[in-house]
């Protein structure tokens, strides 16, 4: 059984980068601002830019903004990915304005401390540079984050104000993950092999966030078991956090990467939820 899960864990990562090199599906946004820096480049490793999308027209009831964190194992994607491009197309239409971002990776610069001390930072950065730059209301920045993002989005928003949060598709049990390949992943963002600290860092059993948070999962997800994101939701209901989980029939991991219903209704479920 245990040879099964891992045979579907692999084929289900391969599809996944597979899936990189899908065609764009929706009407492309163009950047406002393109390759920004939030924070001075450090000596090696991914630079610490983003790129904004500000909405043709944008009202008082839509002075919020967002800030998408992408996915890719810890260890690849950009800001400008498909799913960011996608969820940035979406948000901009609403009238929000987007701004998306980089973040060192495992063998590019970091690991767990560096990609979240790089989310923090831009975080900051943008929250000021909203109001400053773009009269945008500082106390309505949302997060989003996706996959690996999810993680990032999840463990930065449980010590960073945030308006709200929304994870799709996110790790949140870094230590349920399967022998061989998949181990390979904590072990080289926490350096070590120890589980304890893979599960104390984790956004199951780490502090929350009390912001409002919406969980989108597949339930054929087969690189991160959707049972993860009910485990979450319902252990942040226990400690009476608003959480809304939203589970797609049949969608896979990183359902935004396609035009399918999961990726049309899960955009439409983050938009609302930004815009509340």
């Amino acid at each position: 059984m245990s040879e099964a899960r891992g045979t579907l864990r692999y084929r289900s990562l391969i599809d996944a980068l597979a899936s990189l090199r899908s065609p764009v599906y929706f009407d492309e946004p163009r950047p406002t601002v393109r390759g920004a820096h939030y924070r001075e480049h450090a000596p090696r490793g991914v630079a610490p830019r983003y790129d904004v999308y500000v909405p043709a027209r944008a009202t008082d009831a839509t002075r919020g903004s967002v800030v998408l964190v992408h996915g890719g194992g810890f260890t690849l994607g950009t800001r400008d990915m498909v799913p960011m491009r996608y969820l940035a197309s979406r948000l901009v239409a609403a009238g929000l304005t987007v701004c998306s971002v980089d973040y060192r990776l495992i063998f590019r610069g970091g690991r767990l401390d560096e990609a979240l001390d790089d989310v923090r930072a831009a975080l900051d950065h943008w929250r000021v540079r909203s109001e400053r730059v773009h009269g945008l209301d500082p106390g309505r920045v949302s997060l989003v984050g996706l996959s690996a993002g999810a993680t990032l989005a999840m463990l930065v928003a449980a010590r960073e104000p945030v308006h709200r949060l929304a994870c799709g598709f996110g790790l949140y049990e870094l230590d349920h993950l399967e022998a061989g390949l998949a181990s390979v992943v904590p072990r080289l963002l926490f350096r070590t092999p120890d589980r304890a600290v893979w599960r104390a860092r984790s956004p199951r059993y780490a502090p929350q966030p009390p912001a409002p948070t919406l969980l989108l999962h597949g339930d054929a997800d087969g690189l991160v078991p959707v049972a993860q994101a009910h485990r979450l939701a319902a252990h942040r209901a226990s400690l009476g956090l608003p959480t809304r989980l939203v589970v797609y029939r049949d969608a896979p991991h990183g359902f935004f990467q396609f035009a399918c219903d999961a990726s049309r209704e899960g955009a439409a479920e983050i938009v609302r939820h930004v815009s509340a």
